[in-house]
């Protein structure tokens, strides 16, 4: 699939939005100078195995009860306990006889309500035997806090499986706000080979934030709220809240200023974090697949730029300063760490990149990157008291998330100074999640070879390229499932993360 033209088309969009996107990039460039220089001043993340042996955790939450439980959720059907230093052997629920087992299947996100200590029901997102997403409630067991009861489930929404040749379709996050409301994001359907529409269809649930009331004791087991911003529009689904989502596969409330922060996974150039204060209007269009991150992708029968709510930062499909895969965190508000106090945290699934993110005093907001987040973490969590945990589902671990003072690593360093000369590189590799054995590299400049090695640094693949450019596509060989490493090499030699799924 050729990549599509980022250009700007001047009869939809406006001399302002152009003059603002020039404004981004030289900022972009500007702070890739300052952030070496100041990044001595900046809390640095750090990341401590807290847990490990567990068996695909891909969320976790706390119940907001006051019982210092975390519950984790394992992607094959369990949702386990960490309660006083251990995870119990029982689990908490295991659903794992009505869930797909596979890549982007079973259970992706729990939520718990404000009211949950009172009412003891809690909510599961899951992909069922026909890859329908379910939204279901459960009950705990009446004798046992630690325990749910499987055959207490009610569904609220079912949505069958669109065929966009992968299953991205039914991936997201459950959050309540603080208006006790339940906050859904349901992805597009969106792959690199197949882009949906489904994030402007007004008709569809797909690439959508969903809201809904949840306290209804009949069925569907859930109420509009009247100040959905579509309600009284026959022609939109009464549950959506925010449109314009390609894959919004995490995303958070700041436990205190109660803001949301969502970050989207792009398509092939670019991927976002968007911002949404409690005072904004709802309704919300957030721009894709009209626009992806702050560049046009697609405007037939897109509305001038006005119209949509860009990102407060976007990265680009690179290896050095950007990503792959943008894996949402939380504001950190807990106590271990006060100089990480009101920065938002994310990270890139493919690369070591992390970023801190922080209100200034302007309404704008300060952006750092470092180096050094573990391989694939794919989710972020928050404990009762607002410390922090990220999750690697291939190797079973959580870790800790905490923050020292330190200064830069000269590869950062090295790399930040490359991008403000002009020399960052550009080549790269899609998909970056493999499961037909085949990856396309557009080559920006000539190199000599590529080969595709294990992370024990076993060979599997080499080919001569003969310091040709363009688009080349390789067939990969039958390997393990697991992280790989591509190498170009030729005058400046070049790396990038794959993982290969099957």
């Amino acid at each position: 699939m050729a990549l599509q033209p980022i250009i700007k088309p001047k009869s939809t969009v406006s001399p302002m939005r152009i003059l603002c996107q020039k404004c981004i990039t030289v900022t972009y460039v500007c702070f890739a100078v300052l952030f070496f220089h100041t990044v001595s001043a900046q809390p640095q993340i750090t990341y401590t195995p807290f847990l490990d042996s567990l068996a695909k955790p891909i969320d976790i939450k706390n119940a907001g009860d006051g019982s210092g439980r975390l519950f984790i959720v394992e992607q094959d059907g369990l949702i386990k306990v960490y309660k006083n230093g251990a995870v119990l052997s029982t689990p908490f629920l295991d659903i794992s006889n009505l869930v797909t087992i596979g890549k982007y299947k079973g259970i992706i996100s729990v939520a718990f309500p404000p009211n949950f200590k009172r009412m003891q029901t809690f909510f599961v997102y899951y992909l069922d035997k026909n890859d329908a997403t379910v939204i279901a409630r459960y009950k705990v067991s009446k004798t046992n806090p630690d325990s749910a009861m499987a055959n207490s489930s009610v569904k609220l929404l079912t949505l069958a499986a669109i065929d966009t040749g992968d299953t991205k379709v039914s991936i997201g996050t459950m959050n309540f706000g603080k208006d006790k409301n339940l906050y859904i994001s349901i992805s597009d359907g969106s792959y690199i080979g197949k882009v949906t529409a489904n994030a402007q269809n007004m008709q569809k649930y797909f690439g959508k934030i969903l809201r809904i009331n949840v306290n209804a004791t009949a069925p569907p087991y859930y109420t509009i709220p009247a100040d959905n911003p579509y309600v009284n529009n026959p022609d939109v689904l009464p549950e959506i809240w925010a449109i314009g989502i390609r894959n919004m596969w995490r995303w958070s409330f700041d436990k205190l200023t109660k803001d949301m922060w969502l970050a989207d996974d792009g398509n092939s150039n670019r991927d976002e974090v968007d911002f949404i204060k409690p005072t904004d209007p709802a309704g919300a269009n957030l721009g894709w697949k009209c626009w992806e991150g702050d560049q046009v992708y697609d405007l037939d029968s897109c509305k001038d730029s006005n119209n949509y709510k860009f990102p407060i930062f976007n990265i680009e499909h690179d290896s050095i300063t950007g990503g792959f895969a943008i894996i949402g965190g939380y504001v950190y508000r807990g106590k271990s760490y006060p100089a990480l106090k009101g920065y938002y945290i994310c990270s890139d699934y493919i690369t070591e990149n992390i970023w801190k993110i922080k209100a200034d005093s302007l309404a704008g907001f300060n952006v750092y990157r470092q180096p050094g987040a573990p391989e694939g973490i794919v989710s972020y969590g928050e404990d009762e008291s607002g410390e922090l945990y990220a999750i690697v589902l291939t190797t079973g671990t959580i870790y800790k998330v905490g923050a020292t003072t330190v200064a830069v690593k000269t590869r950062e360093a090295a790399a930040d100074a490359a991008v403000a000369n002009g020399n960052g590189l550009k080549s790269y590799v899609y998909p970056t999640v493999v499961d037909n054995s085949t990856i396309t590299i557009e080559l920006k400049e000539a190199y000599n070879s590529v080969r595709v090695i294990d992370m024990a640094g076993h060979e599997v693949l080499r080919k001569t390229l003969n310091n040709e450019t363009g688009r080349i596509i390789l067939n990969l060989p039958k390997v393990n499932a697991g992280m790989y490493i591509v190498q170009l090499s030729g005058v400046r030699n070049m790396q990038q993360k794959i993982y290969i799924s099957k």
